[in-house]
């Protein structure tokens, strides 16, 4: 990944997707918003206890600095969930965004439909990125840990296949910024869910301590993507820990849970 700063904002953008003219993605760090602590300062979450105006503000920021249509933003009430919308028309609202997600229950996007960006929050989740040039659609999820043992990751790639006929090694990328193996400890309960759905593979290692595990999520949902059908060098990893990089980005477990939401935005322009 590079980090860019425009508009006085900082975001951080996949080497492998930045030579499609026709695409715009960035991540969010947690800087150049007006939040206050603990949500200093881009906190794009609006259900964290922030105030509804800071967020609106740092939306509005996001914006600037990448060029979109605040309005035309497709987002959900994420619920660490595998739903995958489909995205054929520009949204219609009751309420200007932020203040109204338009969706509820769903943890990814799809869209060829150019001007309709795509958005999911994460502090310590997974967020990933594809993209199939060729036919020029693209996809966001978010990928917590019930998503990632769920195959969210390779759902969206499946989707990407049987609605649009892409192919697969032909898809890029991106995972981004989340918690690392080296802070994400679980318990048995979330091990065994692991081992049900994905095997016992090396994302999944024994800590010391007694039913305590370290789980990779990047790891698991890179590993996923490759069991898809995508190229291993067409997968771009952020190699960032949101935990231990907690000055970058927001951290649910490195911040005890009192923090804010950073954001994956992409696009199609026409």
């Amino acid at each position: 990944m590079n980090f860019t700063l425009k508009n006085n904002l900082e975001f951080a953008q996949f080497n492998n997707l930045s030579g499609f003219p026709e695409l715009f993605h960035g991540v969010a760090t947690r800087a150049g918003g007006v939040s206050p602590e603990p949500f200093s300062s881009l906190n794009l979450g609006n259900n964290t206890g922030d105030s509804e105006a800071h967020v609106q503000t740092n939306y509005e920021l996001l914006c600037r600095a990448l060029d979109f249509d605040l309005q035309t933003v497709v987002s959900s009430h994420q619920v660490h969930g595998t739903e995958i919308a489909i995205i054929n028309t520009a949204p219609a609202r009751s309420m200007p965004f932020p203040a109204a997600h338009v969706l509820d229950g769903y943890d990814g996007f799809i869209t060829s439909v150019p001007n309709i960006p795509l958005l999911v929050r994460v502090a310590d989740c997974v967020p990933v990125i594809f993209y199939e040039p060729d036919s020029k659609v693209l996809a966001v999820v978010h990928a917590g840990w019930k998503g990632t043992a769920g195959g969210i990751t390779a759902k969206a790639a499946g989707l990407m296949a049987q609605h649009y006929q892409c192919d697969t090694k032909n898809i890029r990328a991106g995972i981004g910024p989340s918690i690392g193996p080296c802070c994400y400890e679980v318990r048995q309960d979330v091990a065994e869910c692991f081992q049900k759905t994905m095997g016992n593979k090396r994302f999944l290692m024994p800590e010391t301590e007694e039913n305590l595990f370290s789980l990779d999520l990047p790891e698991a949902n890179r590993h996923q993507l490759i069991e898809s059908g995508l190229a291993p060098e067409n997968i771009e990893m952020s190699w960032l820990c949101t935990a231990c990089n907690s000055n970058l980005f927001f951290s649910h477990r490195g911040e005890k849970g009192k923090t804010g939401r950073f954001a994956l935005v992409a696009g199609l322009r026409s």
